[in-house]
């Protein structure tokens, strides 16, 4: 009669992780059949029974599955195991499971405070027939069955550093189940940071945040809040591919884990937390600051969005209907809160080719600002925001933006409207703009350089030390001494004109490390 084993190869322990999670997370309900010592008659005991005895017993796998258990001597009472553990034997020859129905023993040395008896002899937790199989062998699988097409992920050329597109499903750490796949991604980052002049921002370089007339000083700081972790899901039904992302970071106060997107995505339907469709991250920056271009418009927010490709594959149309935050200044003589009376509507046309992508957004909303004890007083704000990349050669690609329009100041952490007068308020205009160059010296090298402006028409009656124009420059070099390993450096340099044309502008050097998961 075979009985229970417990594998002890050291070099299955990442193993036996996955599988614990992916049993955890996908496994369906299961069946525990005991039977108490010196007794013929059975007790069955729900999945739901397992935390109960988690304190007091230990489950182990068992390569075959028996039609009748298996006696073994008696044992003490008491309860000298404390953990509950989930392990699949493999075989030394191939790396395949051993136990395709996924049949386990649980020795289960008594169960504490349970009106029934206790139990002393072997156990079977008998997993349902609907319970997925997964595939953890060391061996290559094919994900192309899962790759699909998602407007959540737009074409981009592989040239240089790229920190915002999630990551590709394809190779790396991937969980196959029965019609359905799960990757996980992410990178550790960790920054060193040498400040020349004076800017509050410490972990990013915010230029909105250099104070004006401030005295000298320098600073050093060293983080790893850009970290990130994410979770890819994709199953089949009915002849479509269904996807769920989830990713998060540690760039949050104290440095606690903080959502980044969470969507899911069906054909042409996207709904949940994930990038604007207002912004383009093919056009992004390659900079190691995690702050990025003055003109980029780095918000993810909650949505519904519909796309639709036109006039063929190259050509996509996106309409969305999205969360919205509106900023206002009050006047001085009238104290109140900022209202959002609409959802941003945006559409977005994207032109993909082989050598350039190409994109043109429209947002519309509608914003308020209620006095105390009065009405909302309501006002229209739009935006357009223009961007591109080309593939100048192989290796080379510039980009490009131009982001213009009314009420659109909070995309970038700016009000949308400011007092005109003691009683009124004016819906402010915003121009912004970039240009950049990414650049593959070879294999191991890349870099990077952007300059990017905005400027916010201010208002009358707007205090002398509010923003009226910033500007933000950095330049790096990246190596890559081994593979999804980088080390880069940085330069970084941001301006600050304030209403009153007082400025100032401060210097930076950055260098980070980037551990890539598979």
């Amino acid at each position: 009669m075979p009985q229970p084993v417990i594998t002890s190869q050291s070099g299955l322990m990442w193993k036996r992780l996955i599988y614990s999670i992916a049993c955890l997370l996908l496994a369906t309900p299961a069946t525990v059949v005991a039977q108490p010592f010196g007794s013929e008659e059975s007790e069955a005991l729900s999945s739901e029974d397992a935390p109960a005895i988690a304190g007091q017993g230990r489950f182990v796998s068992q390569s075959t599955k028996p039609s009748v258990l298996p006696s073994l001597p008696e044992i003490e009472t008491g309860f000298a195991s404390t953990e509950l553990a989930l392990e699949c034997e493999f075989s030394e020859i191939d790396d395949e499971p051993l136990c395709p129905e996924f049949a386990y023993a649980a020795w289960l040395d008594g169960i504490s405070e349970s009106p029934r008896p206790p139990v002393k002899q072997v156990a079977m937790l008998q997993a349902v027939s609907a319970m997925p199989r997964f595939d953890l062998s060391t061996r290559d699988i094919d994900a192309s069955g899962f790759s699909g097409t998602f407007a959540s992920r737009p074409g981009r050329f592989d040239v240089g550093l790229d920190l915002y597109s999630a990551p590709e499903f394809k190779d790396g750490l991937i969980v196959f189940g029965r019609n359905v796949a799960m990757k996980f991604g992410g990178y550790a980052k960790a920054d060193f940071i040498y400040d020349f002049d004076p800017i509050d921002s410490t972990d990013s370089f915010v230029t909105t945040s250099i104070p004006v007339g401030a005295p000298g000083r320098t600073n050093f700081r060293a983080h790893a809040r850009q970290t990130r972790l994410s979770f890819d899901t994709r199953w089949k039904t009915e002849g479509r591919i269904v996807q769920i992302f989830v990713e998060g970071d540690f760039f949050d106060d104290g440095n606690q884990f903080r959502l980044r997107h969470a969507y899911g995505e069906v054909g042409s339907m996207l709904v949940g937390r994930t990038w604007t469709t207002f912004t383009d991250v093919t056009a992004a920056p390659a900079t190691l600051d995690f702050e990025g271009s003055v003109s980029s418009v780095n918000r993810r927010q909650a949505q519904a969005r519909w796309t639709q490709p036109i006039l063929g594959d190259d050509l996509t149309l996106s309409l969305a209907i999205e969360d919205t935050r509106f900023i206002v200044v009050p006047p001085p003589s009238l104290p109140g809160e900022a209202r959002s009376t609409s959802p941003d509507l945006i559409a977005r046309l994207r032109l993909e080719k082989e050598w350039g992508k190409f994109q043109f957004a429209y947002l519309y909303r509608n914003g308020g600002f209620q006095p105390t004890g009065g009405e909302v007083i309501t006002g229209n704000a739009w935006g357009f925001n223009f961007t591109g990349v080309t593939l100048l050669t192989e290796s080379t690609k510039a980009y490009y933006q131009v982001l213009f329009g009314e009420g659109i100041g909070s995309y970038r952490g700016l009000p949308d409207a400011a007092p005109s007068s003691a009683t009124t308020a004016d819906i402010l205009p915003l121009f912004a703009w970039m240009v950049g160059v990414t650049h593959d010296w070879n294999d191991r090298f890349s870099s990077n350089f952007t300059y990017a402006a905005n400027n916010l028409e201010n208002a009358p009656l707007q205090s002398a030390g509010d923003l009226r124009e910033t500007s933000y420059l950095a330049a790096n070099l990246i190596w890559s001494p081994l593979e999804r390993v980088k080390v880069g450096v940085e330069y970084l340099y941001g301006t600050r004109e304030n209403f009153d044309r007082a400025s100032a502008s401060a210097h930076r050097v950055q260098t980070a490390f980037i551990f890539d998961l598979p």
